[in-house]
């Protein structure tokens, strides 16, 4: 059934930068238990890369334990450098996307033609920092890189596959939210569905979506950006979507419907699951136990994983839900030091088929993957440094199956090998 966008459209639209990319953590020394900290926190301008250059020039696969690491070929998106690395286990980059034209990659994703989805911003004055960040997009490359179609949607973070083969990601629009604050305007996220061919069909507003009494969502006071030239609430910042796509669990907890979305939002703390056909929150939890989430993808086993930044906190961790119960019945942190493990922004984590947990510390541009009891089995370090030597954060990982992986590239392979022939002289 199609949804009514009910979203209000002003003529002036105007999106933070952190919507592209999330704020880059600080300095270690900066203190954020205060409320106002945490905002603070928040509202920090983004770089794409490390604070500093690190002696540490070591780059791609530096440990790996090759009998308890979960086989498959990991896709990165390093979104300063607007690249997509695809390597597998060992370190070997068996292909690469990559436009200098473009500002910024977000989240990238493999679809089974070998195709890659691109969500991302171009090049466009800045008028300060922590500047408006105009032209957002998502993109569909070929797998040799060519353009497909390319949909200004001011597109942010996240685009997933949906049940019926449609496209879904996060866009935003500035609004006057009176019921929210009289003084400053707001960042609304929205959920927009785009068909296979770069087409928008439907949007649906997040605050809409929420602010509905049947939903009982309790809002978390947001406060405006700091920057005296663009005082906006940025209210949301969802930064991931999902939707209910597993068989196996529908009809096994009222979040499991086909039509659910499961998405994070990291300036209300929490995570939730919508209805799409109804319009309305369906379960809520991570109010008082997140802070700053990211990335909350749902298990095969009904639980949900999601990447708890710990901006209060200033350490990181992994948190697996029951929300049947809301307990929460396992998480990582790093086992010696805490605050070894701090990733302000961005961040993802996956889990992996043999039980093992791959993770995106974003921030300091590596990858690493654990077992169940928190052991480390692999790590990776981003091989892309800036002009001064810093190293380029990582926005996420995703590990694909083998056998997800392997017909993409024997496929193109042997188009490839066809095409060479093809253009070879013939012998007389």
């Amino acid at each position: 059934m199609p949804l009514a966008s009910q979203l209000a459209r002003p003529g002036r639209v105007l999106l933070l930068c952190a919507l592209a990319a999330c704020s880059r953590a600080p300095a270690a020394s900066t203190p954020s238990t205060a409320r106002g900290s945490v905002d603070e926190l928040r509202a920090l301008g983004y770089s794409g890369v490390a604070s500093e250059a690190s002696d540490d020039r070591r780059t791609g696969v530096v440990f790996a334990d090759p009998a308890r690491t979960s086989p498959g070929y990991n896709l990165t998106s390093v979104s300063k450098f607007c690249t997509a690395d695809l390597f597998d286990s060992s370190g070997e980059l068996v292909h690469r996307w990559h436009d200098p034209t473009q500002r910024a990659w977000d989240h990238v994703e493999l679809l089974p033609d070998g195709d890659l989805l691109v969500v991302g911003s171009d090049r466009g004055e800045r008028k300060f920092a922590g500047a408006l960040c105009e032209d957002h997009y998502v993109q569909r490359f070929a797998f040799d890189g060519s353009t497909r179609w390319k949909l200004a949607a001011r597109a942010h973070h996240d685009v997933q596959v949906m049940w019926n083969g449609d496209f879904l990601t996060l866009t935003a629009d500035q609004r006057e939210l009176p019921a929210v604050d009289t003084e400053h305007e707001v960042i609304d996220n929205r959920f927009t569905r785009i068909s296979p061919d770069g087409k928008v069909l439907e949007e649906l507003s997040l605050y809409d979506l929420c602010s509905k009494p049947e939903s009982k969502f309790v809002f978390q006071k947001v406060a405006p950006n700091p920057n005296k030239q663009f005082p906006i609430i940025d209210y949301f910042h969802a930064n991931s979507i999902e939707f209910m796509r597993d068989p196996a669990l529908h009809g096994t907890h009222p979040i499991f419907a086909p039509h659910n979305v499961l998405v994070s939002m990291r300036h209300q703390d929490c995570i939730a699951v919508f209805d799409w056909d109804r319009q309305v929150v369906v379960w809520q939890w991570g109010r008082g136990e997140l802070s700053g989430p990211h990335d909350a993808r749902v298990l095969p086993n009904g639980h949900v994983l999601v990447f708890d930044n710990g901006i209060d906190r200033r350490w990181t961790r992994i948190v697996e839900v029951d929300p049947a119960t809301g307990a929460i019945v396992w998480s990582y942190h790093d086992p010696v030091d805490r605050s070894r493990f701090f990733s302000l922004s961005q961040g993802a984590s996956q889990r992996l088929p043999d039980g093992n947990t791959l993770i995106a510390d974003s921030n300091s541009g590596r990858a690493f993957e654990v077992t169940p009891t928190g052991e480390k089995v692999w790590e990776y370090l981003v091989p892309h440094f800036d002009e001064r030597g810093r190293r380029a954060e990582i926005y996420r990982i995703r590990r694909y199956a083998p056998e997800f992986v392997e017909p993409i590239l024997a496929a193109h392979a042997s188009m490839a090998s066809g095409e060479a022939d093809a253009a070879a002289p013939t012998a007389k």
